[in-house]
């Protein structure tokens, strides 16, 4: 009898041990396909989107893509990438994809109607002036070059102004024309007229009403200086007179005691105050006529919080404008949101983005950003903004939608309209009169035109 028991708990235990060599029992991966991000969530009829995921068919015919329920043509395909057309009739609702019978649901895709016409509108890039590639020619749009351009801004003359940040140099475009400003083409710091001057990675620059002055944010200098539009003549605004890299600091007062870290952006408003986004101090740091500064919103630590100074926190504030009403809006880079600022008061609210990183379009307050970076209005009060790390061109409308108008969420050069259209690090932007966005595609080395034109 025992030799039976012994002989029955050899059995067990041989099983067990079969048991634990085979391992528990994994349940196996779903078959369905997946839709991880669709790029833009928001375009016109027959616009391209990309749709990227897991467990599509490489052969486009296999993959049955529907918006709202209206099938799209699948333009090419891989088992992680979709290009697709946007159907004619479809409408605003959700994206869902078929594959060999299986079906999933992806996010609501919206298309892009002008609220005031109600006609759809598409967004159509073109290269403005730059050859794609780094160099330093003045001429014709079409002989130029550039080398980081980082900065642009129209002055009262439509003249279209660049802060060519690695050429060290402040050019001017007129008449289907590049030329210089001011600058040596060297880094340093070097007051005096035109050529004789030399910045210090100057990122971005604003003109004043008259179009008399324009400032430059001399980054790596930590100070801000001025050029006098009718000599040519590069002077000190605010901060330090020396070393060539000015010492970093966050200090208010004069102009001569003044202290900057990393000054990246500025606007001027009607009354020639200039608001200066002081980035690695995390605050808007307000300079009067006489170069005087004083902090009008941050406390020089990075952070997250609304309402009034001292207790407004920002992280790596990086674009500046006014909107048409006279507030200051602000990309506040790190924290993924648009910002809104009383410039009399510093009182601080968001208007756009929740902090989560994304490129999620919709309702302005539930939209995501990815590092928005450069900002400006229309007439019409619309926010554009270069939303750097998307690599991206999102507007936020009046009516407090945010849409992408331009940009695939990567980086490209490919020219075209919405859900085509790429870039490399936009950088900064602007709008003409006409309505024409113009963007520093800075590490395309080149300025793209964007122009709006009805379908």
């Amino acid at each position: 009898m025992k030799a039976l028991f012994n002989l029955f708990f050899a059995a067990i235990l041989l099983l067990t041990a079969c048991n634990k060599k085979d391992g528990p029992s994994i349940p196996s991966e779903g078959i369905n396909p997946v839709i991880q991000s669709l790029i833009p969530t928001s375009a016109a009829a027959n616009a391209t989107v990309t749709i990227k995921g897991k467990r599509f068919s490489a052969i486009p015919v296999e993959n049955i893509v529907k918006f709202s329920g209206v099938k799209a043509t699948v333009l090419s395909a891989t088992d992680t990438l979709l290009t697709v057309q946007v159907p004619e009739d479809g409408g605003t609702g959700l994206i869902t994809i078929t594959v060999k019978d299986r079906t999933s649901k992806g996010p609501i895709f919206s298309y892009l109607i002008d609220d005031d016409t109600n006609n759809i509108i598409d967004y159509i890039t073109s290269v403005y002036t730059g050859k794609g590639v780094s160099g330093n020619v003045l001429g014709a749009l079409a002989d130029a070059s550039f080398n980081n351009p980082e900065g642009i801004a129209f002055d009262v003359n439509g003249d279209l102004l660049v802060a060519d940040r690695t050429n060290q140099r402040i050019k001017r475009i007129a008449n289907g024309v590049v030329s210089l400003i001011a600058g040596s083409g060297t880094a340093g710091y070097v007051n005096g007229i035109g050529a004789i001057a030399r910045f210090n990675n100057p990122y971005r620059l604003a003109v004043n009403k008259a179009g008399t002055i324009i400032y430059i944010a001399d980054l790596t200098g930590n100070r801000i200086r001025k050029i006098d539009v009718a000599t040519q003549n590069v002077t000190l605004f605010s901060g330090p007179s020396t070393p060539v890299a000015g010492p970093i600091g966050f200090l208010d007062g004069t102009s001569a005691n003044a202290r900057f870290n990393n000054p990246i952006d500025m606007v001027v408003d009607d009354e020639g105050i200039l608001y200066v986004v002081d980035n690695n101090n995390h605050a808007i740091r307000r300079i009067d006529l006489d170069g005087s500064t004083t902090t009008l919103a941050g406390d020089g630590t990075a952070g997250f919080s609304d309402g009034s100074w001292p207790n407004v926190k920002f992280n790596k504030p990086s674009g500046i404008c006014i909107d048409n009403e006279g507030y200051l809006l602000v990309a506040d880079r790190f924290n993924h949101r648009i910002r809104k600022i009383d410039r009399h008061t510093g009182k601080t609210t968001t208007i756009a983005g929740t902090g989560i990183v994304g490129s999620v379009d919709g309702e302005a307050l539930k939209a995501t950003f990815n590092g928005p970076f450069g900002i400006n209005v229309d007439k019409q009060n619309n926010i554009y903004v270069a939303d750097l790390g998307s690599h991206s061109i999102r507007l936020v409308k009046t009516t407090n939608q945010v849409i992408t108008i331009g940009g695939i969420g990567s980086t490209g050069n490919t020219l075209g309209g919405v859900g085509t259209s790429s870039f490399n690090n936009p950088t900064d932007i602007d709008v003409d009169i006409n309505g024409n966005i113009f963007i520093a595609d800075m590490s395309n080395n080149r300025i793209i035109k964007m122009t709006p034109v009805s379908k």
